[in-house]
């Protein structure tokens, strides 16, 4: 028979007290890398905390000159006030983006932007609005040149623009929507890059009175008529070739030494002309063809 061999255990508690002492002195490390990363990260903002306060209250920061441009209307101290930047003193405390987002809330500022030249120097340039004619909807408006409602003429104020009467509030090409035809009319009369061959004839404006089937009517400044005023039926486009047909037959009228001028003149149809003179009244035998 075989003898079975005898079974030696291992000692199981042989080396565990080296064992917890490793354990314990890796779970110190542990706790004090932990600790000292968290001291080191306090610190690290103290020293950001403390950097900003000296960065943003040091005198040598200090805005010491604002510079603005394209003020026409406006002043510059109103456009600083607008900008928020009546008591900034540190030039890295001024926030440029809400500066800007002050400015265009202004209805006369079209444009604006705000630049800081460190250390001591803020820069504001604006385009104002341009004025092209008071909307009278019922409630009148201020247009700009590119047909846009900017602002509601408030009481007492006189803007010395032409009024323009006859539209409604969908003609403007509001809500993504084209301008309708009679005011494409009135912009293509009023935009001053469009209206160099026909400076005078623009500023005599006083009122244009848009039908959305007529067209544009013309009532001209004229202080030799009663009424004050002349009237010119223009209709809808062709508006440097009717002045100069305008011109053509001003000049022609005026060779008469009893002509004193026109009280209206119908130019819808350029070959069909009608012109009723001044100091008439308007009936069919006064009504002049030409």
């Amino acid at each position: 028979m075989f003898r079975r061999k005898k079974r030696i255990r291992q000692n199981t508690y042989k080396g565990r007290p080296k064992s917890r002492r490793r354990a314990l002195w890796s779970g110190t490390l542990r706790s004090t890398r932990i600790v000292l990363a968290l001291t080191a990260f306090g610190l690290f903002n103290l020293m950001l905390i403390f950097g900003h306060d000296w960065i943003t209250q040091t005198d040598r920061l200090g805005i010491r000159t604002i510079t603005i441009t394209g003020c026409e209307r406006l002043t510059p101290a109103i456009v600083k006030h607008q900008a928020g930047l009546a008591e900034a003193r540190n030039i890295l405390t001024v926030n440029l983006t809400t500066a800007r987002k002050r400015l265009l809330a202004h209805p006369w500022i079209a444009e604006a932007q705000v630049t800081r030249d460190i250390p001591d120097r803020l820069r504001i340039l604006i385009r104002e609005q341009t004025s092209l004619a008071v909307l009278d909807l019922g409630r009148r408006f201020l247009m700009n040149d590119e047909g846009a409602v900017f602002k509601e003429v408030a009481p007492g104020e006189t803007p010395d623009v032409p009024v323009v009467s006859g539209l409604i509030y969908t003609d403007l090409g509001v809500d993504a929507e084209a301008p309708t035809p009679v005011m494409r009319s009135v912009l293509q009369l009023l935009k001053p890059r469009q209206r160099s061959n026909r400076l005078d004839l623009v500023d005599r404006i006083r009122e244009i009175h848009a039908d959305p089937a007529l067209g544009l009517t013309i009532f001209m400044a004229d202080d030799r008529q009663p009424q004050g005023y002349r009237t010119v039926m223009l209709g809808f486009d062709d508006f440097d070739e009717k002045y100069a047909t305008l011109q053509t037959i001003d000049a022609y009228l005026k060779k008469n030494p009893r002509y004193e001028g026109f009280q209206s003149i119908d130019l819808n149809n350029r070959h069909r002309i009608v012109v009723n003179p001044a100091g008439t009244i308007a009936t069919e035998d006064a009504r002049k063809e030409v």
